[in-house]
């Protein structure tokens, strides 16, 4: 049958088996209860108005923001964690460096995308506090022992903090709550076609995570990239008023610069609010059940997140479901949850 513009088109059958929307297995914080919740990062301009957002929100305690390469080098990323929360207030968070880059491998960096420095064009006043000696896996060990009840991780940035902090206490894992990442994808990747960058950047760590056995939530590609804002989002964020809410705008119109420049896009991807913001927003965010394994193989599929969603197959291959997966989110109260954020901020 002919597949040129004469004559009757050949239209393949799907092959995507979308798995039907659960109730959610993550915890949600409220104002009397807040989660106590600890950000592994790679600031990072969407990790800054994620770390933003937990700050605002009553019901997330932040406990600390520890660092990790890969939106920019981790010195970087760490003097950024150091300064977005004096900016917005919390400078008392404690920060702690982590990994600079992945188990093994080489280093992947996104710099095209959010600057050298990792936060666009934007310059912050540099904060007094300084980065906790102990580095990133000994302050998150620290703090899982020393907590009263289990905490929740937002790892919004390659996985390598997570892994090591698995192998080398291997007997905290139980003191994690809920695993709420953001990386991977259902679908097509970012970096690769089949990879998204958190998971892309170290497969080994990612594979070691979704192994773990620990709760999980993957806020991958297919619910992030529904997670947008444009330029009247930005002219929002700025008229809070708030010195916060005018940093927010300055990282929201940089990456919209880019997207513009680059793909003619007029919306960004605010990918890593999503998996804070599902931690303190009951019904923001629809999830589904799938199997999810990581390629860390060397061939094409390097980085894939490989999502089994089919019951039936599952039950064929003897696999079980180990992680929900974002499949969808409410687009305009997203925009509306971060400007009201940014406008309680200072």
């Amino acid at each position: 049958m002919s597949l040129g513009t004469e004559g009757p088109q050949v239209v393949a059958s799907p092959t995507f088996f979308p798995a039907p929307a659960v109730p959610r297995s993550a915890p949600v914080g409220t104002a009397a209860r807040p989660l106590p919740l600890i950000i592994d990062s790679d600031p990072g301009l969407d990790d800054a108005l994620a770390i933003g957002l937990a700050i605002a929100r009553p019901e997330l305690e932040l406990l600390a923001v520890t660092t990790v390469g890969g939106n920019a080098d981790v010195r970087h990323c760490t003097e950024n964690a150091l300064r977005l929360l004096h900016a917005f207030g919390r400078a008392d968070v404690p920060v702690a460096e982590g990994a600079e880059g992945p188990l093994t491998g080489a280093v992947v960096r996104a710099t095209a995308i959010h600057g050298e420095g990792g936060i666009g064009r934007s310059v912050l006043p540099p904060s007094p506090a300084s980065p906790r000696p102990e580095g990133a896996v000994a302050l998150i060990a620290r703090i899982l022992r020393e907590t009263t009840e289990p905490v929740v991780i937002a790892p919004i940035g390659p996985l390598t903090n997570i892994a090591l902090l698995l192998r080398l206490h291997p007997g905290l894992a139980e003191r994690i709550a809920h695993l709420s990442i953001m990386g991977g994808s259902i679908g097509e990747g970012n970096v690769t076609i089949s990879a998204e960058f958190n998971i892309y950047a170290d497969p080994e760590a990612a594979d070691i995570v979704f192994r773990s056995g620990i709760p999980i939530t993957m806020m991958g590609l297919d619910v992030t990239h529904q997670a947008t804002l444009d330029a009247a989002a930005a002219a929002r964020l700025r008229a809070t008023g708030t010195a916060s809410g005018a940093i927010a705008t300055e990282l929201v119109e940089f990456a919209l610069d880019r997207v513009g420049q680059w793909y003619g896009g007029t919306t960004t991807a605010i990918h890593d609010a999503v998996a804070v913001a599902h931690l303190a927003i009951d019904d923001l965010v629809g999830v589904a059940r799938y199997n999810v394994r990581v390629d860390a193989t060397d061939g094409l599929g390097r980085g894939r997140t490989v999502c089994e969603g089919l019951a039936r197959r599952m039950q064929r291959h003897g696999l079980e479901p180990n992680a929900d997966v974002g499949i969808r989110v409410e687009r305009e109260r997203f925009e509306d949850v971060l400007v009201d954020a940014f406008g309680r901020l200072p």
